[in-house]
């Protein structure tokens, strides 16, 4: 059923993240001017997720319910965020192999009891 006193008025637009206010009496389609992309776009109809549905070959569109509600569409691909997770998985790895190399350079020259040679002393 259509509600003429249906409104989506655009809140916030950052790189990763838009959000948007939406009011209405019915449950509503909504169709945004934002080329549908699914490789990381996300939507949350007040902080719950929500499918994205290509609409019209290359737009975007959301089922809303009726009420007022906050739309949040976030940029979160996984693939960055895996490798994200590698990188500092590596990272630790790394620290701990030096870590792990300065302690057995420490305590093989403890165990060889090797000690720099004094000079001038006899």
């Amino acid at each position: 059923e259509a509600d003429s006193t249906a409104s989506i008025q655009l809140i916030r637009n950052e790189n990763d993240s838009i959000t948007y206010q939406s009011s209405s009496k019915t449950k509503q389609f909504a169709v945004f001017s934002e080329i549908f992309y699914d490789r990381g776009w996300k939507a949350y109809v007040d902080g719950k997720e929500t499918p994205i549905v290509k609409t019209d070959y290359v737009l975007r569109g959301l089922a809303l319910p009726a009420g007022n509600h906050i739309i949040r569409f976030q940029f979160k691909p996984a693939s960055y965020y895996n490798s994200l997770k590698m990188a500092v998985i590596s990272s630790i790895l790394a620290w701990v192999a030096i870590a792990a190399a300065i302690w057995q350079g420490v305590r093989m020259k403890k165990s060889t009891g090797f000690e720099k040679p004094n000079k001038g002393k006899n």
